[in-house]
């Protein structure tokens, strides 16, 4: 099994937003391109990249994450959270057609 090379991801998601752009009328900036690649080439998210993954505020997610129990890890102090974990806390609230 061959690990995924990140600038080859990187490339790949890259070229599917851009191709998707003009389908989506919306205004892609070079700033939210690199967002957007950087959180769907990561799989380990910290607090405000669970949030932007989310599309929830900070503060929403800190609330959420004591409420509902959102799977984490911490090592030495640091915490982040699983893409594939948050995807399921999302479906399993009944949030459908958002990710």
């Amino acid at each position: 099994m061959e690990l995924l090379d990140e600038d080859k991801l990187a490339q790949f998601v890259r070229s599917i937003v851009i191709s998707m752009k003009p389908e989506l009328k919306s205004n892609i900036d070079k700033k939210d391109l690199k967002l957007l690649i950087t959180l769907s080439s990561r799989e380990w998210l910290n607090v405000g990249e669970s949030a932007k993954y989310l599309g929830v505020s900070d503060t929403t997610f800190r609330n959420w994450r004591k409420k509902y129990k959102i799977p984490s890890r911490t090592i030495e102090g640091i915490t982040r959270w699983k893409k594939s974990d948050l995807d399921n806390f999302w479906k399993s609230r009944g949030v459908k057609g958002y990710l």
